[in-house]
């Protein structure tokens, strides 16, 4: 261990330790949240810095490894980690006022969100399946204490509850499974695990995928193990739901192509048939459920769980044109994603139960009473839905374009009818915003400083995405490569 290379692990390094700093200040000044706002800006900001470093070590000697390749960084993982961490910092800045408002003023708040980025990273940097599983674990503890952060109300600590319960169940089919494919292969190297499984598949390897992917099911809410999300989504502080509807599934999603794609990619002939109808179902449910929707997070819950649909299509795609599809797509909805749940919050009040502010009624002539808020939010579910020139609809463009090319028509046919009932519901909302009348005269307070500078990134990017896409379509172009 006298060559271990600290570096490779500094992004993760310096969130944790500013996350611990972020706890001191928490604990110093108690009743005063601002206190852990510039570690936690800071954890971040140091963080990327040092993916930058690592970045550039990369684009000359290509993929580092220490601890025994254990911890392996390449251009996918780093790539994933900066969107995360751009995530992240998202919901700090939505968070400054929210949780003051919202009387969840604890500093806390910014630890723990700081040890959810670590876990994250960790997942990303790595192809070992147990430093997989720590990571997962670190995230998932701290985002359940976030989700039950507002104590004083039923729904938060049921949603904390029910994630809780439902996350160790998730955690318990991967751990069967790492067990199962340790014994079939001697190894939880994915990459030894890869060759293994071309040489000579078992029916104990098989067992130990197929439970794995239970487990990343539950994480992504893929049907049908996604019945945790709208209540946990409803009951969780709206800025903790839109982190996680967006981080969440973007890290479970990497793990999942670095497992399926980049271990399991020479028998891909076997898991693709599942993987395929999951989508099916996981798009069609998710849409038609969303339907008769009256609660925006509910709503949005149930279209997180198709937008896990659309990017299951690309997974069983060619891995070239699949990889870059995801990458794509997964850039575009988690930007949007923390815009509109910036919205939400911004617009919603909380109470004993947590939902005033969040129905389409409430939401009756936002459009006219908050014109900056109501085009914000038009352009973040016009994204959502997939239409010109958003960057949504262009992820779902290469997306059906590479189903095409892959010979995967069902899929693409499935996919524009189910864009096509998305578009109902998410017009639906905008149709509140203009075109009913306010059931009140209730003016929704200013929009403070962090969450309106958050509406804004997210529109830029959503446009740019959408009218300038070449510079990153081929950057993940080459990224793609980077797994395969």
């Amino acid at each position: 261990m006298g060559d271990f290379d600290y570096h490779l692990i500094l992004p993760v390094l310096s969130l944790a330790a500013f996350g611990l700093l972020a706890m001191l200040l928490a604990s110093t000044f108690r009743g005063n949240s601002r206190a852990a706002i510039f570690p936690a800006v800071a954890g971040i900001l140091f963080s990327g810095f040092s993916l930058v470093r690592l970045w550039d070590r990369w684009l000359m000697d290509g993929p580092m490894t220490t601890a025994f390749e254990a911890v392996r960084v390449d251009g996918f993982g780093m790539f994933v980690a900066f969107l995360v961490l751009l995530t992240g910092l998202l919901t700090v800045l939505t968070s400054i006022s929210f949780i003051e408002r919202e009387g969840i003023d604890h500093g806390e708040f910014y630890a723990l969100l700081m040890f959810c980025l670590a876990g994250m990273l960790i997942m990303l940097m790595t192809t070992h399946m147990m430093i997989i599983l720590i990571g997962l674990e670190i995230f998932s503890l701290a985002l359940y204490v976030l989700t039950g952060l507002t104590r004083g109300r039923v729904r938060s600590i049921e949603a904390a509850l029910k994630y809780f319960l439902l996350g160790a169940f998730s955690s318990g089919f991967i751990v069967y499974g790492m067990a199962l494919l340790y014994g079939a292969t001697g190894s939880l190297d994915l990459g030894r695990i890869g060759h293994a499984a071309s040489a000579q598949p078992t029916a104990m390897l098989w067992a130990g995928l197929g439970l794995v992917l239970v487990g990343l099911a539950f994480k992504i809410a893929i049907v049908p193990f996604h019945q945790w999300v709208p209540d946990v989504y409803t009951g969780a502080p709206t800025n903790v739901t839109g982190f996680m509807a967006a981080a969440t599934k973007t890290v479970a999603f990497a793990v999942l192509l670095r497992l399926l794609i980049g271990s399991f990619g020479d028998v891909d002939g076997l898991w693709q048939p599942l993987i395929k109808w999951l989508a099916i179902f996981t798009m069609t449910v998710g849409n038609l459920v969303a339907l008769a929707q009256t609660n925006l997070k509910r709503l949005l819950a149930f279209s997180s769980i198709s937008h896990a649909g659309y990017l299951l299509i690309a997974v069983v795609c060619r891995p070239e044109m699949g990889v870059s599809a995801i990458l794509f797509y997964l850039i575009g909805y988690s930007v949007v994603t923390v815009g509109a749940f910036a919205v939400l919050a911004a617009v919603g009040r909380g109470d004993a139960d947590g939902e005033r502010g969040y129905t389409l009624h409430e939401w009756a002539g936002l459009g006219w009473k908050r014109p900056l808020l109501g085009v914000a939010m038009t352009l973040f579910l016009l994204s959502l839905a997939g239409i010109p020139p958003t960057g949504g609809f262009l992820g779902k463009y290469v997306i059906f374009q590479a189903a095409i090319a892959s010979e995967q028509y069902l899929l693409a046919v499935v996919g524009v009818l189910n864009a096509a009932i998305a578009a109902y519901y998410y017009l639906n909302v905008m149709v509140s915003m203009y075109f009913r009348q306010p059931a009140d005269d209730e003016m929704p307070l200013p929009v403070a400083p962090g969450s309106a500078a958050v509406m804004v990134i997210a529109v830029v990017g959503l446009l740019y995405l959408g009218l300038a896409p070449g510079p990153i379509l081929e950057l993940i172009q080459t990224l793609a490569g980077s797994l395969l």
